[in-house]
């Protein structure tokens, strides 16, 4: 009956608007007053507080204004200009510079939204005006968009890590390797479609760059990118945690925005209130999720969830394509860290009960987790793309999304296949 009353109570608080935060906070209430009376009320304070006063989560508010920072920078467009003149000669380069330039700007940003509206905005009405099709050009900005929850640093990633317990340096090695490949994969298919309709848009002389040297467009872009490889490098070879090279990070932002002469007492003002905000909402998310998690773990769900899947004698990859599905038809209604906090604490137990590796689950489920931003009715990328370019229709970015969303679940495929493209090294 709990249990009932628990999920019953979120969804139709999540059903009429509520903030996700609070449709949480108020259905895990009622499940522990309902078990313990109000007396048990008292322990939702010191979760709350074990929750928000764990050292590891010095991390998310960091790495957010280290995004909200060169967010205002307005780098994002000039690393696309930069990109651009690497790959311009090659067939579909203007597409594969958009997969590249989301991908880095996506690393940096930490949101998908913003990454489809920095590079849609520059990238869309170029690629139209190179003769590309409406769906080719949405469906590139916005599928690429979403690249930055795979490729570290990733804010879904570091929820997961909390959530699960697991290493977030781990997860950051070991998600790596696996957000090149996408990165490849989708590049391997404008390349493909480009020269199978014989449409390779190399354009040598095109207004986009034509005053733009090779040196110049790599001081453009080279300091992103070197704030990326420091960041991640730093984590990687254990010189610092996570939380440390957040630190290294908004600094590294801040150096870059002001060689850019971007870096204002108002620009870094207004990415403070930024990042408050947003950190404020993902801490009170995280907060009450894991007073959900309490809930239910009063009432034993996860350890029900795990017997009952063990006690159907499921093969361990038909409870996988089935817990996939599950997060993908999620994500139509519910973005990306909301889902993860929410349904990882339940499904993790059996995953791990079935003998799936964390760190590679955690990579999949981001994977997994690139879907939420382009499947309608809730894939903001969508819309984002869309407001783009005048007459632009949503039916055409859903449309252009079509095949990178088959990528996504081809690299989903090839993950299983090849686990150890997770390993840490």
């Amino acid at each position: 009956m709990m249990v009932i009353i628990v999920i019953s109570s979120l969804l139709i608080l999540l059903a009429l608007g509520t903030p996700v935060a609070f449709s949480l906070a108020i259905s895990a209430l009622l499940g522990i007053v309902y078990v313990g009376g109000i007396e048990a009320s008292v322990a939702v304070s010191d979760i709350i507080w074990g929750t928000v006063s764990e050292f590891v989560l010095v991390a998310i508010p960091l790495f957010v204004l280290m995004s909200e920072i060169i967010n205002s920078s307005g780098v994002g467009k000039d690393l696309f200009r930069s990109v651009d003149k690497w790959f311009c000669r090659l067939p579909g380069g203007i597409a594969i510079s958009a997969i590249v330039a989301g991908a880095i700007f996506g690393a940096v940003s930490g949101t998908a939204v913003g990454v489809a509206a920095v590079i849609g905005s520059v990238a869309i009405p170029e690629m139209m005006k190179r003769n590309y099709s409406g769906e080719m050009s949405s469906g590139t900005v916005a599928a690429s968009s979403g690249l930055g929850m795979v490729i570290p640093p990733s804010l879904p990633l570091i929820m997961y890590g909390v959530v699960t317990e697991t290493s977030i340096a781990d997860l950051f090695s070991g998600a790596l390797v696996p957000g090149i490949v996408i990165v490849l994969m989708m590049c391997g298919y404008v390349i493909f479609v480009s020269m199978k309709e014989r449409k390779f848009h190399g354009d040598v002389k095109v207004e986009l760059h034509e005053n733009l040297s090779f040196v110049r467009s790599l001081l453009l872009a080279g300091p992103v990118i070197f704030l990326i490889i420091v960041v991640i490098g730093s984590i990687y070879n254990g010189v610092a945690t996570p939380t440390e090279a957040a630190a290294i990070g908004v600094f590294g932002a801040l150096v870059i925005s002001a060689l850019k002469g971007s870096l204002s007492v108002q620009t870094f003002s207004q990415a403070l209130v930024k990042s408050t905000k947003t950190n404020c909402m993902l801490l009170a998310i995280l907060a009450f999720a894991m007073v959900f998690s309490y809930a239910l773990s009063n009432a034993q769900v996860p350890q029900h969830v795990a017997e009952m899947v063990i006690s159907a004698e499921l093969n361990k990859w038909t409870f996988f394509i089935i817990v996939m599905v599950m997060l993908f038809f999620l994500g139509m209604l519910l973005d990306a860290i909301s889902l993860v906090i929410i349904a990882i604490p339940i499904i993790f137990p059996a995953m791990i009960a079935y003998g799936f590796d964390p760190i590679w689950l955690g990579v999949v489920v981001m994977v997994n987790m690139c879907f939420a931003v382009i499947t309608p009715p809730v894939g903001l990328c969508l819309y984002v793309v869309r407001d783009s370019v005048v007459g632009l229709t949503l039916a055409q970015v859903i449309r252009g999304t079509i095949p990178f969303i088959v990528l996504y679940a081809v690299a989903i495929a090839v993950l299983s296949v090849f686990p150890s493209l997770t390993a840490i090294y």
